[in-house]
């Protein structure tokens, strides 16, 4: 049954112990990598960056969990200040149907002990990183505004956690892995996330991120025109979110 985006919020956060409960009922699938870095994309090439390990499982016939692990990788290794400290304080992504013959709800969201525990929608709380525009889904400690606010119970360089998501969907884990890897790989997905407390440069920072292949981030900037021209008419299926009632 169809809820109203109100309705979706409210019910997004489930307890740890649904948590616990999802995990033993869970089958892994395949997984990929996003590493955020100023090599796709920076407003001020800090160099702060984090990974983010996408973990697909089978949670029941019709739903696909994932459990997202986030580490601030920020390390003065990259960009052009090389920050050693950064606070990530939010990650926003595009969240359009991956396939237009097998839609995605988008059910809930679940934050784990992280403090990552505000969940933007667009529509509701529209996350917005100028000058990257709007995303369709976000996550990040409570704020004010998404690009701005206090960066308390962000995570530090170094610093790891997870928040997970469950899928309504017809795919099993394993195409939906496929599907939204392929759509960061060909750029039809963004991902973005927010730093502040930066060492370096401005003191803050708004970073894009890419899909890692090999230890390596793909593709390299000077591929991404001939990507976009591969993706072709893509854009012109994707269709927004089904938002069901959790469970």
């Amino acid at each position: 049954m169809k809820i109203t985006l109100s309705t979706f919020i409210a019910s997004s956060a489930l307890s740890a112990s649904m948590a616990v409960a999802a995990m033993a009922t869970s089958a892994p699938a395949q997984a990929f990598q996003i590493t955020i870095e100023p090599k796709f994309g920076s407003t001020e090439k800090t160099g702060a960056s984090a990974l983010l390990d996408f973990n697909f499982s089978q949670f029941a016939d019709n739903q696909v969990k994932l459990n997202l692990d986030i580490t601030n990788t920020t390390d003065g290794t990259k960009g052009d200040f090389k920050a050693t400290e950064a606070t990530l304080v939010g990650l926003a992504f595009d969240a359009d149907n991956f396939d237009p013959g097998a839609p995605v709800g988008f059910n809930s969201y679940n934050p784990g002990t992280s403090g990552f525990t505000k969940l933007w929608v667009k529509g509701i709380d529209t996350p917005s990183l100028p000058p990257y525009g709007d995303f369709d889904v976000a996550i990040s400690p409570p704020r004010n505004t998404f690009a701005g606010g206090n960066p308390q119970d962000g995570l530090t360089a170094g610093q790891f956690t997870t928040v997970s998501f469950l899928f309504d969907t017809s795919l099993s884990a394993d195409e939906l892995s496929d599907a939204l890897e392929n759509g960061f790989l060909n750029q039809a997905f963004r991902i973005a996330g927010r730093f502040q407390q930066v060492n370096a440069g401005g003191g803050s920072d708004k970073v894009l991120g890419g899909i890692v292949k090999g230890g390596e981030p793909v593709p390299e900037p000077t591929t991404i025109a001939a990507s976009l021209l591969a993706l072709g008419g893509l854009g012109l299926f994707k269709k927004k979110f089904q938002h069901k009632q959790a469970v």
